[in-house]
Order: C-alpha cells, then sequence, then structure tokens
C-alpha cells in the first residue's frame, strides 16, 4: 500500500510539474500577445486611416476604408516627404558609419590591449551616457557657428556621432570580451599584424554586434528631433523629425495625408529592421550578456 501511495504521489507530482509548465507557456504568451496587440496596434490604425478622407476618418475611424485614397500618398510625397527623407538617410548613413568605425577601434583597443590609464579612458567614453543633449544645445551652437558648420549636414552629423560613440563603444567592446582568443592567436603564429589581426579575424567575428549597433544607432538619428531642429534653418536640410512638423503645419487639417505621411517616415527604419533583425537580436543578447 506504501509502494502504491507513493507511485500515486510521485505521478500526481509529476502531472502538477506538466500542467505548470504548460500553465507558465500559455501565461507567456498571452503577455506576448498583449505586448505585440499594444505595439503594433497605433501603426496599423494610422496606416489603415491614411488611405481614408478625413470625413471617414471621424465619422468611421474603426473600419476599413470602402474606397482606398492612394493618393493621400503621392500628395504627401510631392508636399516634400522625400526631400526630408533623403536628408534623413544622408544623415544617417555618414553618422553610422562614422560612429562605428571610431566606436570598434575604441572598443578593440579597449577589450584586448592593456596600456597606462586604459580604465580612466574607457571611462571618460561611457560618462559621455551621463551627459544630455540638451545642456550641451548653446556650447555646441557656439562651435558650430565658429566653425562655420551651422546649417549644414554636419551640424546635425557631428553631434549625433558625439553622442552616439560612449554606448556603442560600450556594446561592441562588451561583445569583444567574450569572444575566444584562438583565431588571433592562431593569426599571430602565422605572422599577421595587428591591423591584419583586426581586419581579417575580429571585423568577421563582431558581425552580430556591428549589426545590432548599427540598427540602434541608425534609429537614434533617424528619430533625431533636436539637434535638426537647433542647428538647421534651411528647408532644404531638414530631416525627417523636422520635416514633418513643417509638413503637418502646411496641411493643417488634411489628417489622413499627415498619416501618409508618417507612414512613409517609418518605413525605411521597418524595412531595415526586418533586413536585420536575426544578427540585432543575436548581437544584442551576446552584447547585453559578457562582460
Amino acid at each position: 500500500m506504501e509502494k502504491r501511495s507513493l507511485t500515486f504521489s510521485a505521478r500526481s507530482c509529476g502531472y502538477c510539474s506538466i500542467v505548470s509548465s504548460y500553465l507558465n507557456k500559455l501565461i507567456t504568451y498571452l503577455l506576448f500577445v498583449g505586448l505585440f496587440v499594444v505595439a503594433i496596434y497605433p501603426l496599423i490604425w494610422v496606416f489603415v486611416n491614411s488611405f481614408k478622407t478625413d470625413i471617414q476618418l471621424f465619422d468611421q475611424s474603426w473600419t476599413l476604408p470602402k474606397v482606398w485614397r492612394y493618393q493621400n500618398y503621392q500628395i504627401a510625397w510631392n508636399y516634400g516627404i522625400a526631400r526630408y527623407i533623403l536628408n534623413s538617410i544622408i544623415v544617417t548613413i555618414i553618422s553610422v558609419l562614422l560612429v562605428l568605425g571610431i566606436s570598434i577601434f575604441a572598443a578593440y583597443s579597449l577589450a584586448r590591449f592593456r596600456f597606462k590609464g586604459d580604465t580612466f579612458l574607457l571611462f571618460f567614453i561611457l560618462g559621455g551616457l551621463m551627459l544630455s543633449p540638451e545642456v550641451s544645445l548653446i556650447p555646441l551652437f557656439r562651435i558650430l557657428s565658429s566653425l562655420r558648420l551651422y546649417n549644414t549636414y554636419w551640424a546635425m552629423i557631428l553631434p549625433n556621432v558625439a553622442y552616439g560613440i560612449p554606448f556603442t563603444t560600450f556594446l561592441i567592446r562588451s561583445y569583444m570580451l567574450g569572444l575566444p582568443r584562438d583565431f588571433e592567436e592562431a593569426a599571430t603564429m602565422d605572422g599577421a599584424s595587428i591591423m591584419g589581426i583586426f581586419r581579417h579575424v575580429v571585423i568577421p567575428l563582431c558581425r552580430p554586434i556591428l549589426a545590432s549597433a548599427s540598427l540602434l544607432e541608425a534609429m537614434r538619428v533617424w528619430n533625431e528631433f533636436m539637434f535638426g531642429l537647433t542647428f538647421i534653418t534651411s528647408e532644404k536640410l531638414k530631416t525627417i523629425p523636422v520635416g514633418l512638423l513643417a509638413f503637418s503645419g502646411a496641411l493643417r487639417e488634411k489628417y489622413t495625408v499627415i498619416m501618409a505621411g508618417i507612414i512613409i517616415s517609418a518605413l525605411p527604419m521597418i524595412i531595415l529592421f526586418l533586413i536585420t533583425q536575426r544578427q540585432f537580436i543575436r548581437g544584442l543578447a551576446a552584447g547585453g550578456l559578457r562582460g
């Protein structure tokens, strides 16, 4: 009898653990579905309503449009969205390339070499994370004006680069600390130089974190508003965030056209994320867990 009761209790405990496991998975999935709906619903709502008239937007905002007005996107494009997107692409690409180029050299030096003052240099770079952009607006304005860079692309690129280097260096260095040194030591034994090892060994191994850092930096620069508003006065140089402000002011009550402009401005980052999502998740998880 005792053996049977023990067997029954063991089986019941096994069933309880299985039920608990399935219940935990169900709760997790429900939470993820809820977060997905909260995150994606506003974008879907704006996308659907961008094909309506303004009257339909207020009378039938929760239904699909009876007639899909694709001309809203044409109107938004003709109002200058194309120019704003081109400016944002120029600023974003140059800023990301400069940030990655500087950060990867700094991260490699701090992760692989020991020299006098390396700890101080690391904390000096990371100290940039504590500096708010709002605090530096007046000094940056004076510097850019004295260098005759005010109201140019560089007036947006250089501040974005300065504020992007600390976090990107931290992210790449954390990833590099977890990389095995075997490949680098083998390349050294084969007579490779430091730059050869860096170019042919380290950079290929860092592709996931470089993809993650590129996407994070591109999203930050693409959505940056303050520098574009403060350091740019020319309509020809305005980026998407500042351009949308002028765009909505020019259209005023054409809300569906404004929604079309918002969707157009968001598409480049959505496409970039879809292309690099695997590398992004892989690199970000590895960089966050190491070092």
